[in-house]
């Protein structure tokens, strides 16, 4: 355990190790067992000196950790119990940190709203933005609830409640803990039946949140950018980095033009528009607001340079590729992508990764990085009659030599970056 603690510290990593507290803890722990082992051999045993101790320091930071996290939330339980702030939840598998910065942009037109920073999803990272940040005189906080297992998203909706809900999406995301898509919407699906006001929004043009929808009793919205739903879009035309299209609602239809990039941008800001209608955000407010949003950071985030930017390196699913490659395609100049693949796609990786290569096949530059998924997407490249020149390279920092071969004005899309224990 000392050498695996230590080893963490010599290594260069892109995300540095913050020392928390609970790092310190297991830092002294970890020194303190090394000096047990070291002398106590003396007296001891080394099979009686673990027998011993082992279960004693892992049971007493077991617990520790536990009694801190159950203060800590429960702090927030009380706080939120004693404000009339109403809670937003949001939930799906892509989308979340999105609808939320647009929500928050369009909501804060006539209220005063907070929302958890970045991409707080779990019982203690909302608690600690609960405790530390809300006010208490707040009218909404939106909240985004993750889940990496079942019954995740229930137990988000039992801690702190939900007032109004939003389901993003439902694709074939955190595999290697869900297994499969069908267990992800049987996770989403929690949310809907623990709204205090029953008020759900939908994504419609999703299967599995369209079958949520089709099921639930109460009150409930859907949007799309195919059908006639409650809210919906037509005349969607990405160009230039420059989204427009035409906002069609009960009471008003308007053209939009946006620097959200993509269909799914679109999706994103009409879940929002159907909370926003009705929470009463008067027309104008609403359509200032969505023609003065910025795109949040990494979520295919349009970055002006000697080259254009497509910043999307926060995640990637099959789908959210599918959407940057659109984005990609959309523009007249040369075009790379620089790519490690999808993570977490349990049994179906190779898969996800194979379609993932079959829909590079048009660009000019393919940079494949790392070994993780290399050989899944070269064999969805070579599946076609590909025109794009392929490159290979260990790393993100190794694949920048490789950004000199785009001339001014050529695109550069980022297409998800691993996290230090894929690499």
């Amino acid at each position: 355990a000392s050498i695996v603690f230590y080893y963490s510290f010599l290594t260069n990593k892109k995300t540095p190790l913050v020392y928390t507290n609970k790092i310190k803890r297991l830092y002294f722990i970890c020194t303190l067992s090394a000096i047990f082992f070291t002398f106590l051999p003396k007296i001891l045993s080394f099979s009686q000196i673990f027998i011993v101790f082992s279960p004693i320091l892992a049971n007493f930071l077991n617990f520790y950790d536990k009694l801190k996290n159950f203060y800590y939330i429960k702090k927030a339980q009380v706080k939120l119990k004693n404000s009339r702030t109403k809670i937003i939840a949001i939930t799906g598998s892509n989308g979340k940190t999105s609808v939320k910065n647009i929500l928050l942009s369009i909501l804060s037109t006539q209220y005063k709203v907070q929302a958890t920073p970045s991409s707080y999803n779990t019982p203690l990272g909302i608690s600690k933005f609960i405790n530390n940040n809300l006010e208490n005189d707040c009218n909404f906080v939106i909240l985004e609830y993750g889940a990496r297992r079942k019954n995740d998203i229930k137990k988000l909706c039992k801690i702190f409640g939900a007032d109004y809900g939003i389901l993003t999406t439902i694709s074939l995301q955190h595999l290697q803990t869900f297994k499969t898509v069908e267990n992800i919407a049987k996770a989403k699906s929690e949310l809907p039946n623990f709204l205090k006001n029953q008020l759900c929004i939908f994504n419609y043009d999703n299967k599995f949140c369209k079958q949520i929808y089709n099921n639930k009793i109460g009150k409930k919205l859907s949007v799309s950018i195919s059908k006639k739903t409650d809210i919906f879009a037509s005349k969607i035309l990405v160009k230039n980095f420059i989204t427009n299209f035409r906002l069609h609602t009960p009471t008003f239809c308007a053209n939009i033009s946006t620097s959200l990039l993509g269909e799914h941008n679109v999706l994103n800001i009409l879940l929002c528009c159907a909370l926003a209608i009705k929470l009463n955000i008067k027309t104008e407010n609403l359509i200032n607001a969505i023609t003065t949003l910025k795109p949040t950071p990494h979520r295919l985030e349009y970055i002006k340079s000697n080259i254009n930017i497509l910043d999307d390196s926060y995640n990637c699913s099959l789908s959210s590729a599918k959407q940057a490659i659109q984005v990609l395609n959309s523009t007249d100049y040369k075009k790379m992508v620089v790519t490690p693949g999808i993570i977490e796609g349990g049994k179906n990786q190779f898969e996800l990764n194979y379609k993932l290569g079959k829909m590079l096949t048009n660009l000019d530059y393919v940079v494949i990085v790392g070994q993780t998924n290399k050989k899944a997407i070269l064999s969805g490249i070579k599946s076609q009659n590909f025109k794009c020149k392929i490159i290979t390279c260990s790393s993100l920092e190794e694949s920048k030599q490789y950004f000199k071969l785009l001339l001014p004005n050529d695109c550069l899309l980022l297409l998800n970056d691993l996290p230090d224990d894929y690499n």
